[in-house]
């Protein structure tokens, strides 16, 4: 039986051009050396109850992708459809009722509320924005909302400013507010990366449970593999602007398909002093930064596999096994190895 399909990029670029002096503008350079390609070609489906973990290191995209689903920033090109909305032709009303449909819990709770509101106008401020409800139903939609992102009871908290709560506290207020207008699609940014250990547990159990309790989806996006595997069904590897693999979650993270992804599992800590990184781990801790994007495929600098191919062809996404999808040109050969090595093992 398929879903309901809620989240379709194709081809999706973002380039941002850097200011330029006024002799620029009377005198242009030719080419595009002053522009940063943050997203060159993203394609993905999302579709109704199903989470989509999204990872990658920093600068690989990830946040520039959550703000074009929401709307936020524009596509330099691509599609991105929301339901049946393309949100390149949207206006107007028609906006604001899109941000009605997509709602974003930020990666600080501590920066994304408004010190001066207090939980109580936080939460319903959403609720005046779109016109929704009198002042008693909008108190209740708050209550509920709060209730819902497990801050009960919701009265103790209703007059309470953000700097008289803790952490776990800010960001569940946070999601309530996302959740006060009944969104569709929730794109969390790293919620949890600014949360002590302690809390972070019952914030992911908390947002995979309004999952399937409000019948939404859910882009998560995060640098933390360990949380993948509790959190998602599908998961996104991303590398300087280009999704290098997809499928299902525990898939990816138990067979990775593409180097860059191993390379991440294998920078995964172990508590094991004596354990050494491997050949994998070695491409991202032995890296320098990069500068532009490769003709040929873009982790090729860093990559054990690489060959003269992978320096003047660029790898495209394509099935590799049921739906599991990786843009590598070795591929095959990585997998040979890998079972010969289990194997003698």
């Amino acid at each position: 039986m398929s879903r309901e399909l809620l989240i379709h990029c194709d081809d999706v670029h973002k380039t941002y051009q850097a200011r330029r002096t006024l002799r620029e503008l009377v005198m242009p350079r030719h080419g595009d050396g002053d522009a940063t390609r943050a997203l060159d070609g993203v394609s993905f489906r999302l579709e109704r109850g199903r989470v989509l973990g999204i990872a990658g290191e920093s600068g690989s995209g990830k946040s520039t992708l959550a703000n074009l689903l929401v709307g936020l920033e524009r596509p330099t090109g691509g599609l991105i459809r929301i339901g049946d909305r393309d949100l390149a032709r949207l206006r107007g009303a028609e906006l604001l009722a899109f941000r009605r449909q997509v709602q974003m819990v930020f990666q600080d709770p501590f920066a994304s509320l408004n010190p001066r509101f207090t939980v109580r106008r936080t939460v319903e401020e959403p609720l005046v924005i779109h016109g929704i409800g009198d002042r008693a139903a909008r108190l209740a939609r708050a209550r509920e909302a709060l209730e819902e992102a497990d801050l009960r009871p919701a009265e103790l908290f209703l007059d309470r400013f953000p700097h008289q709560l803790s952490g776990g506290q800010r960001q569940r207020a946070a999601i309530a507010r996302a959740i006060v207008l009944r969104p569709s699609v929730l794109v969390a940014d790293e919620p949890v990366s600014m949360l002590d250990v302690s809390v972070r547990a019952g914030i992911l159990r908390l947002l995979r449970g309004l999952v399937e309790r409000l019948s939404m989806s859910l882009v998560f996006i995060t640098h933390d593999l360990s949380l993948i595997g509790q959190m998602c069904d599908d998961l996104a590897i991303m590398y300087q602007g280009r999704i290098v693999e997809l499928g299902p979650a525990l898939d990816v993270l138990a067979r990775p398909l593409h180097p860059y992804t191993r390379a991440l599992i294998a920078a995964v800590p172990v508590p094991d002093p004596d354990q050494r990184p491997g050949d994998d781990a070695a491409a991202l801790l032995e890296a320098t930064a990069l500068t532009g994007i490769a003709r040929g495929c873009r982790f090729a600098p860093r990559c054990t596999y690489a060959v003269e191919r992978c320096d003047g062809e660029d790898p495209r996404l394509r099935l590799i096994e049921g739906t599991h999808e990786g843009a590598c040109h070795e591929i095959e050969r990585i997998r040979s190895a890998e079972k010969e090595r289990s194997w003698r093992h």
